[in-house]
């Protein structure tokens, strides 16, 4: 059995991702590829990359924590929906964590690609049951670094919905259209408006914001004065004492102006 075939005619990890956050086009294109009617696409570097470093990535992860990791691999079954499953790629029983790993180039951020697995380790957790998620994301020569994802309960709702859709495409070799529009993924922070809705800390908070604004003229001059000082000073002067305050140069060669003690 080779790596795709368990996943014909199911609904994935991957397809998780599809359908919360792809367009038409990756809609019918997955469709296509997991009704059997064409070839997935064959592993590019990337894929092997990632699959080479996935193992590396979770021994440093458990060595790190103190903690095992298993269930490295293992697909699981939907408790209640046929044809929904997600492969795990580690799972921490001390947490009752699964964790998914991530082997990303250097340059994607982290307001990118934290929200873009989302679906896939929320997938996950609907199908073992664990109380948490994390995603485990290593960059080019950085250390890995963990992201938990927190459950939105909207969210797991609103999957399983479209998961349903995509599996009566498959099952009825329909083409999925109309396409439902993305939702939005989760807010991990709260937005407020402190002055539609007073909080016990609003009345506080705009009076040091009228502060800060009034201040904000001072601050700027104080540092092009400051920056104007430190222009003057010749290149191998490393201390200068200037009545109350003291110029000092440190081994980096940022000069920095401070006032001498009384």
């Amino acid at each position: 059995m080779s790596e795709f075939d368990y996943q014909l005619g199911k609904f994935t990890g991957t397809s998780a991702n599809v359908v919360m956050n792809g367009g038409e086009e990756e809609w019918v294109q997955h469709y296509l590829v997991r009704s059997g009617q064409i070839a997935p696409e064959p592993t590019n570097w990337a894929m092997q990359a990632g699959s080479h470093m996935e193992p590396l990535i979770l021994d440093w992860y458990q060595d790190k924590l103190g903690l095992p990791i298993t269930r490295r691999g293992e697909v699981v079954a939907h408790p209640l929906v046929a044809d929904v499953c997600a492969k795990l790629d580690g799972y921490i029983a001390a947490l009752d964590q699964i964790i998914e790993v991530k082997f990303l180039s250097p340059h994607r951020s982290r307001e990118e690609f934290i929200p873009c697995y989302y679906p896939q380790t929320m997938l996950q957790r609907l199908c073992t049951g664990a109380s948490r998620a994390a995603l485990l994301v290593a960059q080019g020569t950085s250390e890995p670094l963990d992201f938990e994802h927190p459950f939105d309960g909207d969210y797991a709702t609103e999957l399983m919905k479209r998961a349903d859709i995509f599996l009566n495409c498959l099952r009825s070799l329909t083409p999925p259209y109309p396409i439902p529009p993305a939702p939005p993924p989760p807010e991990k922070w709260r937005t407020v408006d402190v002055v539609s809705n007073p909080t016990n800390w609003s009345s506080e908070l705009l009076l040091f914001l009228q502060s800060f604004d009034d201040t904000a003229t001072a601050a700027a001059l104080h540092a092009e004065m400051g920056k104007a000082a430190r222009d003057l000073i010749p290149d191998d002067v490393g201390k200068v004492f200037a009545g109350a305050f003291q110029i000092t140069r440190n081994r980096r060669g940022n000069l920095a102006i401070t006032r001498r003690a009384a």
